[in-house]
């Protein structure tokens, strides 16, 4: 048969693509002769190793960097960020006093020019409030002097109206009456003397009218003089005591206003000088940092040393590189000086050995540089937390910091190397071990595989110290004995789940992983029990059925309908919790059948009962065929589900798996399409 008739004969994709079927056929060839062709002798020389006893060493081996114990950082002192324009070479020696790093400093300059002036305007401000309350508390004592003075004048004032005023006062009153009194007698006796006269002919009309005006002038001033007697003690004396009064009265307010005033004053113009003082202060300090930021612009050497350029521990640092142009920021490391004198590797141990790490512990300290020389060393620090900057990138990662110091003089090594530290947790003497690849696990126990009768048989071991090579043997082993280095992956004598849960374990929790009954049996349907693909798949609903069987006649697997539909002894079934799936399918129904000693809970004896029970219920046939089902495993499920890969399936991994069972149960329940 020629290839253009292989071709012919080809199904309808692949009859326009004969190169791609080619290569296909030929590839299929070649495994079927790989499978066919028998693999070595299993006895191979390099497939054995022989158990013996011997030194043990147990240690935890890492990679760091080699540093200096002692070493002096350059940070950048200047705030914010600046420039770099001028930076020593890595790798020279400096002196003491030698310039280390520039920094770019006009802007620096420019802020010591713009605080110097405003340190100036500060101190005139300082002088001039000391002016102005000098001012203000002569001022002050000027006014406190007036109101003092105007105080004692109208005490005076009152004083003298109380001691003499007063009286001198009725004196001058009285004395008017008494004068006004006399002169009316006077007048009196003379009109009288004028009118007998007159009578007599003897004066003449117009004296006698003359003396009568003046007796009655007389009478007047008699009465004049009396009413001023009256008004002078009944008004105008009360009226000048109570004015003299007022007076002290008020000039004593007007002494405390102008006392409080001038407390006023004083405090303000005192709190304006304190405010100027302090301005000042703070302009000369500010002053100060700038002139001590423009000073830290350049950076010079703190000792003797080896300039190295100084890099961050963590990967994701924006920080940039240490080179001329590049900006740093205020407290960046920018050199380290190390004294080599004595040096480290610092490395990082992963919280799985910490436990075995003590500080004083001997080490072995070997540069990449020196590969066949190795140096010894002891633990000097280790971290107590875990290092940070390591959980940035990957937050389950968990390492400690951990200093190992060289005790061996050192060549001329420069810091930055790499090493690799070997920390000796314990020396084991005379102690049987093997290769820790011929360890492996068996239905939860570690066994290796003892060459017997040419074959290799599992035996039971129990294993002790361990390192990166080799873990010891504590029993189960003799000297001269002979294990396969390389354990057989045999799915069908060796359970797979036995490295996650032993037999008890998986007892235990059958009852917390093993999914509802409905997804149950929606994966019993799912995953036919002969392989065949068409099982539990409803007729005619792919590309292939169609219009070959409708009726289903060439299907082996079970096909579920529901419980309604002729499909063996499933055929009118009620349903349960969920469509195909068994009645009564809960918690309290299944406790109440399989918890014997009736706890409330399921003990191993009734979850390994209640294991068994369900792997026949639901393995048998009744769920809409005549063959005979299967458990779906639970090592397809974790791989297919367990998308965190803990080994245990979590609510939210046991949703998708009820959704994706319930899509296929949904599949198979559908009715068969007619063929076109």
């Amino acid at each position: 048969m020629n290839a253009q008739n292989l071709a012919q004969k080809l199904p309808g994709p692949f009859r326009g693509r004969p190169v791609v079927f080619g290569a296909s056929l030929v590839a299929a060839l070649l495994f079927l002769i790989w499978l066919l062709t028998p693999s070595g002798p299993a006895d191979a020389p390099t497939s054995y190793y022989e158990v013996k006893r011997g030194d043990f060493t147990v240690s935890v081996v890492e990679g760091g960097t080699l540093a200096a114990v002692n070493e002096v950082s350059v940070r950048s002192d200047v705030e914010g960020t600046a420039r770099i324009i001028y930076i020593a070479k890595e790798g020279t020696y400096v002196k003491k006093g030698d310039l280390l790093v520039e920094l770019d400093s006009a802007q620096a300059q420019d802020q010591v020019n713009q605080q110097r002036i405003s340190t100036e305007k500060a101190s005139n401000a300082v002088v001039t409030a000391q002016l102005t309350l000098d001012i203000q508390r002569s001022q002050t004592n000027s006014d406190i002097s007036a109101a003092l003075l105007k105080l004692q004048l109208a005490k005076l004032d009152l004083e003298k109206f109380e001691k003499g005023g007063e009286a001198v006062s009725l004196l001058e009153a009285s004395n008017a009456l008494l004068q006004a009194e006399a002169q009316l007698k006077v007048n009196e006796e003379r009109y009288r003397n004028s009118t007998n006269l007159y009578a007599k002919d003897y004066e003449t009309k117009q004296t006698v009218d003359s003396d009568s005006v003046a007796l009655l002038n007389s009478i007047n001033n008699m009465v004049k003089a009396t009413n001023t007697i009256f008004l002078l003690k009944q008004f105008d004396l009360r009226k000048q005591r109570a004015t003299y009064e007022a007076a002290v009265e008020e000039a004593q307010k007007e002494l405390d206003r102008v006392l409080q005033q001038s407390e006023r004053r004083i405090a303000q113009y005192e709190a304006d000088l304190m405010t100027q003082i302090n301005t000042h202060e703070l302009n000369l300090r500010k002053l100060e940092r700038d002139q001590k930021n423009l000073d830290a612009c350049k950076i010079y050497a703190p000792q003797d040393g080896l300039v190295v350029y100084a890099m961050s521990d963590n990967r994701f640092s924006a920080e940039s590189l240490i080179e001329e142009g590049a900006t740093v920021r205020n407290r960046q490391e920018l050199i380290k000086l190390p004294n080599t004198s004595r040096m480290k590797v610092a490395v990082k141990i992963h919280e799985s050995n910490i436990n075995l790490i003590r500080t004083g512990q001997p080490a072995l300290v070997v540069l990449d540089s020196m590969p066949d020389t190795p140096f010894r060393a002891a633990v000097e620090r280790v971290a107590l937390l875990p290092d940070s900057q390591s959980r940035f990138g990957n937050p389950n990662l968990k390492v400690y910091n951990t200093e190992v110091v060289i005790t061996d003089p050192l060549p001329d090594v420069k810091p930055g190397v790499s090493a690799r530290a070997e920390i000796i947790v314990t020396n084991v003497a005379n102690a049987l071990s093997v290769p820790v690849q011929a360890v492996t696990t068996l239905k939860g126990r570690q066994v290796v595989y003892v060459a017997k009768g040419g074959k290799a048989e599992p035996r039971p071991v129990e294993t002790g110290l361990f390192n990166t090579k080799f873990v010891q043997i504590l029993s189960g082993l003799e000297p001269g004995e002979r294990v396969l280095l390389s354990p057989p992956l045999d799915t069908g004598s060796r359970d797979l789940e036995g490295s996650l849960l032993a037999d008890s374990e998986k007892a235990r929790s059958l009852a917390t992983n093993l999914p509802p009954a409905v997804t149950t049996v929606a994966a019993a349907a799912a995953v036919p029990p002969n392989g065949n693909g068409n099982a539990g798949r409803p007729a005619g609903n792919g590309p292939a059925e169609r219009g070959a069987n409708p009726g289903g006649a060439n299907q082996t697997g079970p096909v579920l309908t529901g419980g309604a539909g002729p499909a063996g002894e499933g055929a009118g079934r009620p349903r349960g919790a969920g469509a195909g799936g068994p009645p009564g399918f809960d918690r309290e129904a299944m406790m109440k059948e399989f918890d014997k000693n009736g706890d409330g809970q399921l003990d191993d004896e009734e979850r390994t009962a209640m294991r068994a029970v369900m792997q026949q219920r639901f393995g048998q046939a009744g769920f809409g065929g005549g063959q005979r089902g299967q458990m779906p495993n639970r090592e397809e499920m974790l791989k297919r589900f367990d998308k965190n890969g803990d080994g245990e399936l979590d609510e939210q991994e046991r949703e998708a798996m009820r959704a994706e069972f319930g899509r296929n149960r949904s599949r198979t329940n559908a009715p068969p399409r007619d063929s076109q």
